[in-house]
């Protein structure tokens, strides 16, 4: 390498050609260092998501624990899928997640078409103008607890695409995780239980009461030709708590650009917003929902219902009934996968480390 030389004053002083070098030798430096740096954060971020399944699945045991039951996917007056809804399992677990104030918030909306004290529907069916303008502190509350950081846009209200709140045109706060409602066959949209109408019985003759995941969607007053089904108890978990899913990442690359969204909405209780289904297609597992569509398969419904992450490798993290988190890989033997999300369906097999 060339010496410094004297300069016009005597003083010696990097060259140019010795600069350049330093420069380039940075360089070489950085881009060898970011990628690590990259992983470090990712690392970081995936371990956020991680704890925050953790959490949620002892809320979940801390629910079932003091109500005799898990929370219910979500809660319909009357068995039709445009609701009213009561509740979802998200509202439910507020207060385990220390989000008391945001549930009290939620109990506290006025309703003046129902008796005092009586619960206040979710804004997703009849007056749901008026529903929507009520619930807006909630429907548009951003929710740590309920937010990955590997996912983008976290903070931008999103559409629905489908269900009566769409029709409105009201916007709803991101999530990052949906409940396992069960395995399903996927021939319609009524054939997954995070429909009521998958307990009625000329829909559901085909998929037996043993598919029900842990979390799916209940009717408090159903008409008679529907399954009655309740709340799922953990000693109705045959299948074993180690061996049944609770809760799973969801999150889309595509649909962001649009107006309405396939995303996760946390607190929209209208089917496959916060609920996800197991079926035995790899394209449920990617975080990619036009992607879904076009590789074809089950239609459409099935990849309204899938699961995705943005982590590294694509690893998807799901938080099982014991309260223990696993990572299932795109690559998962969809057997096995499926029969996690069962909780009777006597599928006793272990997802690999």
């Amino acid at each position: 390498m060339p010496r410094s030389q004297p300069n016009s004053l005597g003083l010696k002083g990097f060259t140019l050609v010795e600069l350049l070098v330093v420069i380039a030798i940075i360089g070489v430096l950085i881009a060898l260092l970011l990628p690590a740096v990259q992983a470090a954060r990712e690392a970081a971020r995936r371990s956020q998501c991680s704890n925050n399944l953790k959490q949620i699945g002892l809320a979940a045991l801390n629910h079932e624990s003091t109500a005799g039951a898990l929370p219910a996917g979500s809660v319909t007056e009357n068995g039709d899928i445009a609701g009213p809804y009561l509740t979802t399992w998200t509202l439910t677990l507020l207060p385990y997640l220390e989000e008391g104030a945001l549930h009290d918030q939620w109990k506290g909306i006025e309703n003046p078409s129902r008796s005092r004290g009586a619960p206040t529907p979710l804004p997703i069916s009849g007056g749901v103008a008026q529903q929507a303008q009520a619930f807006k502190p909630i429907r548009e509350k951003i929710v740590g607890a309920y937010l990955c950081p590997s996912d983008i846009d976290t903070n931008s209200l999103k559409r629905p695409e489908s269900g009566p709140a769409a029709d409105v045109a009201v916007e709803w706060a991101p999530g990052s995780y949906r409940a396992m409602s069960g395995h399903s066959l996927g021939q319609n949209g009524d054939h997954y239980w995070d429909n009521p109408l998958a307990a009625q019985a000329g829909h559901a003759r085909s998929m037996a009461k043993e598919w029900r995941g842990a979390m799916h969607t209940v009717a408090t007053d159903p008409p008679d030709n529907y399954r009655k089904f309740k709340a799922v108890e953990l000693r109705q978990i045959t299948d074993g708590l180690s061996h049944t899913s609770l809760v799973g990442e969801y999150h889309t690359l595509t649909y962001q650009e649009h107006d309405f969204t396939r995303r996760t909405l946390w607190a929209y209780a209208y089917t496959s917003y916060n609920q996800s289904s197991a079926f035995p297609e790899s394209r449920t597992l990617i975080p990619d929902y036009e992607r879904c569509i076009d590789i074809g398969g089950g239609g459409a419904h099935t990849c309204k219902r899938g699961w995705g992450s943005l982590h590294a490798g694509g690893v998807i993290q799901f938080v099982f009934c014991d309260g223990s988190v696993h990572s299932v890989s795109q690559a998962v033997d969809l057997d096995i996968y499926t029969a996690t999300a069962t909780i009777q369906n006597e599928e006793t097999r272990t997802l690999p480390e």
